[in-house]
């Protein structure tokens, strides 16, 4: 194994030793009681997650030896009764009692550090569907990857919510952006959601922290399905920019699903990846409750009534991008197993929403 820390990275407390087996074997020190999952990304660890928060289910982690104590009740975890009865847990729930023996496949790819920044709405604009198009110029450059997301919060409010990026940060070493835009819902009850949309808040100080989550990590050159739901095109946009840049050779299908016509938003930003990379994106809007007399032409009904043998992809061969609720995502991931994916190159940011 290789000795990632071979010292506690705090000092004071009772260290632990993390030894780990999977794709990537490694061996580091945490504290006694800390979570899992926190202290591994601390350390800069690339740590399979993307909630935190004990929903995703993305940083399932089968203890081999040693006692973790989950912190969530386990009736409401995603975790199978299988998977809890063989040892696995949620390692951001995870609170590590003493040295522990686990099986997780770490990635290697490089984690972007948490950052707390300050800026400006510099952009307010409603969209279709009751969305809001929001851009923040900020005070200083944000590191960030395509499909991460931050927590917002206007200043001097301790109501904040998470949001995906919705476009990719610049190509260059840091990617740090010194704007960034989001594509935010508006969620009846919703404190941050309903203040947003109150009036235009073009100007007010934001603050936004992160940047969280793993997802779109894959080889650049491997064409990929992406499949949205409502406001999860934020982040299928990101990664879709970001992937046509890298590679010239990838193409991509994207699955925008809505209820309405009346609710497709953000379609030009599409249309502007189709026309900038020539036949290399497809675009195939559905809507679930389109009323059966509109003039509506194209596809009706649920997104995975189009993952079928006539979308013209080979499953086994690409990568797929699916952001939006979680009913939707976890029958879209049900459905591409079926489909002969490979469980690896299925990448999923299930939306939770807090009202």
């Amino acid at each position: 194994m290789k000795d990632v820390m071979s010292q506690p990275y705090k000092s004071g407390k009772q260290s632990c030793r993390v030894s780990v087996s999977g794709k990537n074997d490694s061996t580091f020190t945490i504290n006694r009681n800390d979570m899992l999952l926190k202290s591994a990304l601390d350390q800069g660890m690339d740590y399979p997650h993307n909630c935190r928060v004990g929903v995703c289910g993305q940083c399932k982690t089968k203890l081999l030896s040693g006692k973790v104590s989950p912190m969530v009740d386990l009736a409401l975890s995603p975790l199978s009764n299988d998977e809890i009865e063989n040892g696995y847990f949620l390692a951001c729930q995870g609170k590590v009692r003493g040295d522990i023996e686990i099986e997780v496949n770490l990635g290697q790819h490089h984690v972007v550090p948490e950052q707390q920044v300050s800026g400006r709405i510099s952009l307010w604009k409603r969209l279709p569907g009751e969305v809001i198009e929001l851009r923040i110029a900020l005070d200083v450059p944000f590191q960030y990857e395509a499909g991460q997301y931050a927590f917002l919060s206007e200043s001097g409010s301790f109501v904040r919510r998470c949001f995906s990026f919705s476009d990719a940060p610049p190509a260059d070493k840091n990617n740090a952006a010194t704007e960034v835009g989001f594509l935010i819902k508006r969620l009846p009850g919703g404190q941050f959601s309903e203040w947003l949309f109150a009036e235009n808040r073009t100007g007010l100080k934001m603050w936004l922290h992160g940047p969280y989550g793993v997802m779109g990590v894959d080889d650049p050159d491997v064409s990929g399905l992406c499949v949205a739901g409502g406001t999860g095109l934020a982040p299928v946009l990101a990664i879709l920019q970001q992937r046509l840049a890298q590679s010239a050779i990838a193409k991509f299908t994207v699955i925008f699903g809505v209820k309405t016509q009346g609710e497709l938003f953000a379609i030009d930003k599409l249309e502007a990846l189709i026309a900038q990379y020539p036949g290399r994106v497809q675009l195939l809007p559905i809507l679930s409750h389109e009323a059966v007399d509109s003039d509506w032409q194209g596809e009706r009904g649920f997104v995975t009534e189009l993952i079928n043998e006539d979308l013209g992809i080979d499953y086994g061969q690409i990568a797929s991008f699916i952001c939006g609720g979680l009913p939707m995502v976890e029958a879209v991931e049900a459905r591409l197993l079926k489909m002969g994916m490979n469980p690896d190159r299925i990448h999923a940011d299930k939306f939770m929403p807090t009202g």
